[in-house]
């Protein structure tokens, strides 16, 4: 009995010495050990890194949604009000004129950078947040028309729809007989915008612009519903794009005139695709990765029957000998899983490892050390003999 004690301890003194003797004598199966947990671990962490980075993608989609023509002032605040959208930008442009009868396009916008990159110079108390939400008539004017006209900022500005005058005569106003009669007819409807900003541009197109704010006024000014020209927004989330086409197409039917409307998928619905098979592989790639991982060294083991009788009868205790087994893949899988982390981190970087890699390079040397542990249990549960007897 004595013997064997010191034989046991002998054995575990020599184990971890055993271990790295071994490795080095079969070295093109330590190689391929070591190749193989790598390649397992480093597959699963590009495929993880892989769903991260189509998650990514899809949670920041961007999906353009624009109407032409026939979208009224209340439904294009009905859908900036939904829930679905945001980041409006609103135009409706009118052929007009001056109150000096200079032609110029009056248009309608939420935000001055839709028509000049150019800064704006603002009235005092104004900024383009206040101007674009403005509820009256006040307008931005491009500094040549300003200069040339003599207009400065805090000015009142007349601008008048082409037709006001026989909107005038249908009201029973004796048609004018001169210009001055005519401009007293055209500012009797009082079409007038204080000048609250100018745009530094050097353009000589002659455009005023107003917040779509003041579409009402104009409106109520004309006596009918208007209707911006363009609507752009930004959907806040792509996969609210089935629901928004539904309640876009709830919310127009009782448009006079639909407006087209356009949002396109295509690109978007191709890259969830890409994360969704992302999100069935990956699942599938541990599986397989886990059992792969634990049936070469199991095997490996397997074919170690006449070494395990051959410690067992130098008188290695069966745990001392079933803990070499268990030892040696267990540190040739380690080695392998921390390869691949390396090259992971050097390849990608450190901060873009996937957490739940750390995760899985742990389930994997535990089920690779479980599956040796039991397969050297199986076999040591026969005699020395028996094992020496057996075929590898």
């Amino acid at each position: 009995m004595n013997a064997l004690r010191r034989s046991g301890s002998l054995a575990r003194g020599l184990l971890p010495r055993y271990v790295f003797r071994h490795a080095r004598r079969a070295a093109a199966g330590t190689v391929l050990a070591i190749l193989l947990a790598a390649l397992l671990t480093g597959t699963v962490g590009e495929l993880m890194l892989l769903r991260t980075r189509y998650a990514d993608l899809v949670s920041s989609l961007e999906l353009d949604v624009r109407f032409f023509g026939g979208l009224s002032y209340s439904k294009a605040k009905a859908l900036e009000k939904s829930g679905f959208v945001r980041d409006p930008v609103y135009l409706k442009a009118y052929e007009a004129m001056s109150g000096i009868y200079t032609p110029i396009t009056l248009v309608f916008t939420n935000r001055t950078d839709s028509l000049y990159a150019e800064p704006v110079t603002w009235l005092e108390g104004w900024d383009e947040e206040s101007a674009m939400s403005a509820a009256g008539k006040y307008c931005l004017l491009p500094a040549p028309f300003m200069a040339e006209e003599g207009l400065e900022l805090g000015d009142e500005f007349r601008i008048n729809e082409r037709d006001v005058l026989s909107h005038v005569m249908e009201e029973g106003q004796p048609v004018p007989k001169n210009k001055e009669e005519e401009l007293a007819l055209r500012d009797a409807r009082r079409p007038k915008y204080t000048v609250i900003g100018r745009i530094e541009t050097e353009d000589t197109q002659w455009i005023a612009v107003a917040p779509a704010s003041s579409f009402p006024y104009y409106a109520a000014f004309l006596g009918a519903e208007l209707y911006f020209d363009s609507a752009a927004y930004k959907l806040r989330s792509y996969h609210d794009a089935e629901a928004f086409r539904a309640y876009v197409k709830e919310l127009l039917l009782t448009a006079r005139e639909p407006p087209e409307f356009r949002m396109d998928t295509a690109d978007a619905d191709r890259l969830y695709r890409s994360y969704r098979l992302t999100e069935t592989l990956l699942p599938v790639s541990v599986a397989a990765a886990l059992v792969l991982g634990t049936l070469l060294p199991v095997l490996a083991v397997l074919q170690s029957r006449q070494e395990a009788a051959v410690l067992r009868a130098l008188g290695w205790p069966k745990l001392t000998v079933l803990g070499r087994f268990a030892l040696e893949q267990g540190l040739l899988c380690l080695l392998g899983i921390a390869a691949a982390l390396a090259v992971l981190g050097a390849v990608n970087c450190p901060a873009a490892i996937p957490s739940a890699l750390p995760g899985y390079a742990a389930i994997h040397l535990a089920v690779c050390i479980s599956g040796v542990a039991a397969a050297s249990a199986a076999i040591l549960a026969k005699s020395p003999m028996a094992l020496l007897q057996a075929k590898e």
